[in-house]
């Protein structure tokens, strides 16, 4: 396919309905996980919730049952938490990057006690740690 049949085809009926549907579809999608934010963020339960994701994703059964599967397990909820700690954490400071980053990390944000660090490489990860002291920050 040449560079000009992809231009008309973006330029024709078909191709302009799919650009919508596709805009609305992401919209959809970005809605619902502000409104499963703002729900979880009215519940006050993060810190039970997140020490149950944590224990749930390390623990040898979760992790065996998938890669016994040859699958990669999944963790969406560690996802989940990273997005509400964008949006109801703080950015990290530089002495917090020192401590809690790496060289893979493109975004790290603190919530409730726990550092939220997005590791990207072959692929992206997010990897949740708890504060190592309560008098800290």
């Amino acid at each position: 396919m040449d560079l000009q049949k992809i231009r008309d085809w973006f330029d024709s009926e078909e191709g302009k309905k799919s650009i919508a549907d596709f805009s609305d579809k992401i919209n959809r999608e970005e809605e619902i996980k502000t409104k499963q934010l703002e729900r979880f963020n009215r519940l006050g339960k993060f810190e039970q919730f997140t020490e149950k994701v944590i224990a749930k994703y390390n623990s040898d059964k979760y992790r065996d049952s998938w890669y016994g599967r040859g699958i990669e397990p999944p963790e969406d909820l560690f996802w989940f938490l990273f997005h509400y700690a964008e949006k109801y954490g703080r950015e990290c400071n530089e002495e917090e990057w020192k401590q809690y980053g790496n060289m893979f990390s493109s975004a790290l944000f603190f919530c409730n006690g726990y550092y939220f660090n997005r590791m990207d490489g072959q692929g992206s990860v997010i990897h949740v740690t708890k504060q190592e002291c309560s008098t800290c920050l």
